[in-house]
Formats: C-alpha cells, structure tokens, sequence
C-alpha cells in the first residue's frame, strides 16, 4: 500500500487536532497539537502528514536537537487514525528516517507510552528498544493543571 505523505503545516490543525485529542485521551497524555506547536513542527522539516488535508489517516511530529556532541532528531508523537493499517505507522516513521537522513543526522529517538503497541510495531528492526525509565516534573502554576 502506498500512503501519501507531505509536510505538516499550520493550516492542519483542524483536522490533526482530533486525531491527538482522541490519542492524548486514549494513551492518558496531553495533547501537544496546537497552531504554535504545528508552525514550530513545520520549521523542524522533520514533521509530516498521511492523508488527504480533509482527512489524514495519521501524522508524526519530530525535530532536531542537539546536545553539543551529536545531532539527534526526536520523534514527539505519531499519531495513525483509528482504522487506518501499520503501512501509515511505517510510512510516517520513514519519511522521518529519510528527513534525517537527508540533513545529515544519523541518530533518531522516540518516546512512546507502553500502550501504544500499534507504534511500537513500526519501530521494529532496525530500531532497538533502550531499557529506560523517564520522568516528568512540571513547574509552578502549570504543575496545578489537568490538561498538561
């Protein structure tokens, strides 16, 4: 099956918005898209969509970081539309792979919740998993906040 990827854009929060609502409420996560989340994953070159505008059957938001000794794209979320198959899950995970590829960054991380097994099945081989235990502190007055 062939799935049509383009870059995310701005102009897709309406459509992308629903689809990480219903991904945040089902992995217990915050949302994370939103117009200034989308222009910043826009920039990155590293964030793209599955799918006609009108209905994407899933999109992937990642971006560069660097920590003084090697670049590193980061994927923060890939989001596949109920119903769709793992050939959009695997789509989006290498059209990152390529957009790193292409800018000269050869290390790729990705953070998922244990209950997404549907993504976890996209980063099979070559990937490997790394045993890791993350945490999350937020401060001040957002730390008071249900929607984080």
């Amino acid at each position: 099956m062939t799935v049509a990827l383009r870059p995310v854009d701005v102009d897709d929060l309406v459509a992308l918005a629903p689809l990480d609502a219903a991904y945040a409420a089902e992995h217990a996560l915050a949302p994370v898209v939103g117009r200034a989340a989308l222009a910043f994953y826009a920039r990155s070159g590293h964030a793209f969509v599955a799918g006609p505008v009108a209905a994407p059957a899933g999109f992937v938001l990642a971006h560069a970081i660097w920590d003084g000794a090697r670049p590193t794209v980061a994927i923060a979320r890939v989001v596949v539309a109920a119903g769709a198959d793992g050939a959009v899950h695997r789509a989006l995970v290498e059209a990152v792979v390529k957009s790193a590829y292409d800018a000269a960054v050869y290390d790729l991380t990705v953070d998922l919740p244990a209950s997404d097994g549907a993504a976890a099945a996209a980063f099979a081989e070559p990937w490997r998993e790394r045993p890791v235990r993350r945490f999350e502190r937020v401060l001040g007055t957002r730390s008071s906040r249900t929607d984080r």
